[in-house]
């Protein structure tokens, strides 16, 4: 019996690609396959880069948080309104390109050549230069799980 619900994309690669002066990106093509029309964009300021997300993504985070017992109500709530009142909701057009919102690019610095990298179930767009500046940082622990996992 096969389920009803939707299989979920997995989004993995690295991809340069520019940005035009309407803050359109082209989401690559096998990370759209039609399927995905529409995208929640929530900036990680802590990490400098904009996560995208397709909206079952966005709900099984906040129903992730919603139903974890070690946060404390208070915290949830807060959580929630952040999480929810910081996502801008972007659409793809025919030609596979999301815009991204203004305030999200000025605030990140995401202009001109941007990398999307996949993460799983949701992708990231970084700057170039923050990108390559994470790859170094995080090389060293990629390297050590690799070889604990034995892969």
């Amino acid at each position: 019996m096969e389920s009803s619900q939707a299989v979920q994309p997995i989004f993995a690669g690295e991809f340069r690609h520019a940005m035009d002066a309407k803050n359109r990106v082209t989401i690559p093509s096998r990370w759209r396959r039609g399927e995905i029309e529409e995208f929640f964009a929530i900036p990680n300021l802590k990490g400098g880069f904009l996560m995208v997300m397709p909206p079952g993504e966005f709900m099984r985070l906040a129903e992730k948080v919603e139903h974890d017992p070690s946060v404390k109500p208070e915290e949830r709530t807060k959580f929630l309104r952040q999480f929810a009142s910081k996502a801008q909701h972007v659409s793809g057009d025919k030609q596979g390109r999301i815009v991204l919102p203004d305030e999200q690019c000025k605030l990140l610095n995401l202009q001109g050549e941007i990398v999307l990298v996949g993460n799983y179930f949701r992708f990231e767009i970084w700057d170039p230069g923050r990108w390559q500046k994470a790859t170094e940082e995080d090389g060293p622990a990629f390297s050590y799980l690799l070889e604990r996992m034995g892969i």
